[in-house]
């Protein structure tokens, strides 16, 4: 099974161009993930992860995410050979996209103005401080 779940921030605005003789829509775009873990600096690490999205969805997916957006991506692994100008034998792998989901990120201020709905996802960084009975929308 070649399986990929992937979350992170868009490292720069994707890149949409067409393809082959059928002029196919194919999206390029990088994110970067976080670790789970803190460096010895007490920072966390990012890797980053080169996508390939194919199809009418990458056309979608390319109008409306942009560099900093943060994204869930569904696909899997391709290792991708080839060879340089040079003779040289390289390969890189890419995480073909199958599927996305748009993860919005809101403020607080926006959460108490009740100016999203409810099938929104909310990320940890929403809720600073203490929460009053007043700030819970429901």
């Amino acid at each position: 099974m070649n399986k990929v779940v992937l979350m992170g921030r868009l490292c720069n605005d994707p890149e949409l161009r067409y393809a082959g003789e059928k002029n196919s829509p194919v999206t390029n775009f990088t994110i970067a993930v976080n670790r789970d873990y803190k460096n010895n600096e007490g920072k966390y690490d990012a890797d980053f992860i080169e996508c390939e999205f194919w199809g009418r969805k990458s056309e979608i997916f390319c109008k409306y995410m942009t560099k900093g957006e943060l994204v869930g991506i569904e696909g899997s692994l391709r290792l991708n050979r080839f060879t340089t100008k040079d003779g040289e034998n390289r390969s890189i792998i890419k995480v073909k996209v199958d599927e996305f989901t748009f993860i919005p990120q809101y403020k607080r201020k926006e959460i108490v103005n009740n100016t999203f709905n409810s099938n929104d996802v909310f990320t940890s960084d929403v809720f600073e401080g203490e929460i009053s009975e007043s700030d819970i929308p429901f």
